[in-house]
C-alpha cells in the first residue's frame, strides 16, 4: 500500500466517522429535552426503589440486631434423656473401644456428652 492510499483510507475514515457522529448529534438534538426529561425519571424511579429496599433492609437489619441482644430463652433440647436408648448405646459403643467422637456421631448426642460417658464408663466392668 502506497503512503497515498494510506492517506486516503484515513481521510474515508475519519469523515465517515464525522458523519456518523453528526447524525447521531443531530438526533439527540432534535428530540434532547424528552430523552432527558424521560431519563432523569428513570433515575428518579430508581432511585425511589433503592430507597424502599434500603428501608426494609434497614427495619430487617433492627429487628435482627434486637434479637441478638435479647437474652437467651431456654428451648426444649432435642437431646436424648437420661435413660435413653441413645446413651445407653453410647455406653456399650464405649465398652467395646470407640472414641467419643465416633460415639456422638453414631448415637446421636454432642461430643462433650460422649466424651463424658468415654471418661465415665471406659475403664469400668459392666456390673
Amino acid at each position: 500500500m502506497t503512503f497515498g492510499m494510506i492517506v486516503f483510507a484515513v481521510a474515508v475514515v475519519l469523515a465517515l466517522g464525522g458523519a456518523a457522529a453528526y447524525v447521531w448529534w443531530r438526533q439527540h438534538q432534535a428530540g434532547g429535552v424528552d430523552v432527558t426529561a424521560s431519563h432523569l425519571d428513570s433515575l428518579q424511579a430508581q432511585i425511589s426503589q433503592l430507597q424502599r429496599e434500603l428501608s426494609r433492609t434497614l427495619s430487617r437489619l433492627e429487628k435482627l440486631e434486637q434479637r441478638a441482644s435479647a437474652p437467651a430463652r431456654p428451648t426444649p433440647s432435642a437431646e436424648p434423656v437420661a435413660g435413653n436408648g441413645s446413651y445407653n448405646q453410647a455406653i456399650q459403643l464405649v465398652r467395646m473401644g470407640l472414641s467419643a467422637v465416633e460415639v456422638a456421631e453414631r448415637c446421636g448426642i454432642s461430643r462433650s456428652e460422649a466424651e463424658l460417658i468415654v471418661s465415665l464408663y471406659r475403664n469400668n466392668s459392666p456390673s
